[in-house]
């Protein structure tokens, strides 16, 4: 059950039969060289899309270092639409994916293809790409049986032990890797011995294997994924020796020695948000990137924001973000990854955001208020960004009572510098603090009391690993914060150290951490054995998970407010999540603290 679950890079793998005949390929088994025949029948049984739908195909095309990706609107023919792909060169695997442009999905139409050599034998890479399910041990044996020097198979090999096998793979990653340090070097094999060595836990070798990379294969794709994973497994952590802040100095070589290549791209898009990064780095990464995919909003909105936050170059910034929002309005990200629309949701907020600060700070008054106001409509309940920035610029330009009122909606949603701003404008009125909080309890009792419809939370009972017993419904007056996941999910996993963060934060507060997993009590004691999670956790919680929540994508936060009702479910992974549940639990103790 666990496994027909994943998140979108493991579906492919997982694709239930039942729906296969909603998309067909010709030749089931791809040759290089060939001419693949993709079919979408909007008439089998399950389709979701219609023959009035304009259907694209989403292909993932999985080389042995690197990946491309292609989004083609497929012709219509009666009721089928079609597309033929003509299959590169050492291509391994196929991922496909069916969208239209106006917001559509059909995630069960999504179909993969491990490719042939022409001579019949799988492509390099073609079983690794396999390696990722329960029956890693069987993919990886074929793997290697074809392609003994194929490091990155034993890449693929460890991930899934560290999850699937506990204490037995320590003893297989170092029996591996024993027999690899006699291998001839080459940027694979150092790739994946700093991937083993960051699961063994030694991180001053994998770091000093990451040193050789950068200096002796500068441009192989193998040394930007080694830095890559070296950043996420040890996200939150303090490696000695500085060891992270060495690995981002040579992360910025890479990107300065090859800035048109994907792991600049990919790093540009969290590097736009540090000022601390030399501007020149993303406005050199974002212009060549304009320019080879020019209907991507992603490096459009990338410079505005570097722009942004180095407080430099606001004329150019402004058309660059409002390329961004008319890029993003028409659908484009969807064709550059952004398969399930979801980044679009969260883009576009941020988006008018942006363009309401770069407008703010050039005194164009009015163009920043429409944006704010834009970026409000956009915004999910807990966000408070657009009411904080729209009640600033009310303040600039002397409407006070409305920017009053705004720094009120902003705290509400849970912006710790509204309630120092309201303060300011409460001793300003009055001389002194006296009275604030009745105040605040007026100013808000008429926004407090409209609201949407909320559903009850389900009637039910946990236990945890540690013998607890929670009944939701016993529970009223409290804030119930749950974390639906399961070990092998990497994204949950990777989001462990900032929810450890938010319990620590709450202490003492009427707040109740909940992490239902999939995983039995013993694995689960396993994995928290070298992995902390401070929430309470609940094995064997399946049931829970999928029946009475409904989840099927994860990680999942639901968040229960004091009257028993669901006042958010956030579903899947995004950079932002944990702070996304840290301003709702913020907001209903703010409002709670009023009545």
């Amino acid at each position: 059950m666990k496994f027909g679950l994943l998140t979108i890079g493991l579906l492919g793998l997982l694709v239930a039969s039942g729906f296969a005949q909603v998309a067909r390929l010709i030749p089931e088994q791809p040759r290089w060289g060939q001419s693949l025949a993709i079919t979408y029948d909007t008439s089998a049984p399950g389709a979701k899309f219609t023959s009035a739908d304009d259907i694209y195909v989403c292909a993932k095309l999985s080389f042995p270092d690197h990946t491309e990706n292609r989004a083609e609107r497929m012709a219509k023919s009666g009721g089928q639409f079609k597309f033929n792909l003509t299959i590169k060169e050492n291509v391994a695997f196929i991922a496909l994916h069916f969208i239209t442009m106006t917001g559509g999905w059909d995630e069960q139409a999504f179909t993969t293809a491990i490719v042939f050599r022409p001579d019949g034998q799988a492509a390099r890479g073609a079983y690794a790409s396999k390696i990722q399910s329960g029956r890693y041990l069987e993919f990886f044996k074929q793997e290697t049986a074809l392609y003994p020097d194929n490091y990155s198979a034993y890449h693929a090999k460890w991930a899934m032990a560290a999850l699937m096998e506990e204490g037995k793979a320590a003893g297989m990653i170092n029996a591996d890797m024993k027999r690899l340090g006699r291998a001839p070097e080459n940027a694979e094999l150092l790739y994946a011995l700093s991937y083993g060595d960051l699961l063994l836990g030694r991180e001053d070798k994998s770091r000093e294997l990451i040193h050789q990379l950068a200096a002796k294969y500068t441009l192989s794709p193998f040394t930007a994924r080694a830095i890559g994973e070296y950043e996420e497994l040890l996200a939150g952590q303090f490696a000695g020796n500085n060891g992270q802040a060495e690995v981002a100095r040579l992360k910025l070589q890479i990107i300065n020695a090859n800035p048109s290549g994907d792991f600049a791209r990919v790093a540009s898009t969290m590097l736009a948000r540090d000022a601390r990064v030399p501007l020149g780095v993303i406005e050199t990464v974002s212009q060549l990137w304009q320019k080879a995919e020019p209907e991507n909003p992603q490096p459009f909105f990338n410079l505005a924001l570097g722009f942004l936050n180095h407080y430099q170059k606001y004329d150019q910034a402004t058309p660059m973000i409002e390329r961004a929002i008319e890029l993003l309005l028409a659908g484009k990200l969807r064709l550059y990854g952004d398969i399930n629309g979801k980044q679009t949701e969260a883009m576009l907020p941020e988006s008018y955001l942006i363009s309401a600060d770069l407008r703010f700070r050039r005194q164009q008054f009015a163009e920043a208020l429409a944006a704010a106001n834009t970026a409000q409509a956009f915004a999910r309940d807990n966000d408070f960004a657009p009411y904080l920035l729209d009640a600033k610029i009310l303040k600039a330009i002397g409407k006070n009572t409305e920017a009053e009122a705004a720094f009120i909606e902003a705290w509400r949603r849970g912006s710790p510098e509204s309630e120092e701003r309201l303060k300011e404008i409460y001793r300003d009125k009055r001389g002194n603090l006296n009275g604030f909080d009745e105040y605040l309890l007026g100013a808000t009792k008429e926004k407090n009391a409209i609201g949407n419809w909320k559903q009850a939370a389900p009637s039910v009972k946990l236990t945890s690993l540690d013998g607890q017993r929670f009944d939701l419904n016993a529970l009223a007056g409290k804030i119930i914060v749950l974390n639906l996941w399961f070990i092998e999910c990497g994204p949950c996993r990777k989001e462990i150290p900032r929810l450890n963060e938010l319990v620590a934060e709450f202490s003492g507060k009427p707040v109740v951490f909940l992490a239902p997993s999939f995983d039995s009590a013993e694995t689960l004691r396993g994995f928290l054995k070298t992995t902390p999670f401070y929430y309470q956790i609940v094995p064997n919680a399946e049931t829970i998970i999928s029946g009475q929540f409904n989840a099927s994508t994860f990680p999942t936060h639901i968040v229960i407010n004091q009257n028993g009702l669901i006042e958010a479910t956030l579903v899947g992974a995004a950079e932002r999540r944990p702070e996304e549940v840290r301003r709702l639990i913020l907001r209903l103790l703010n409002s709670q603290a009023l009545r």
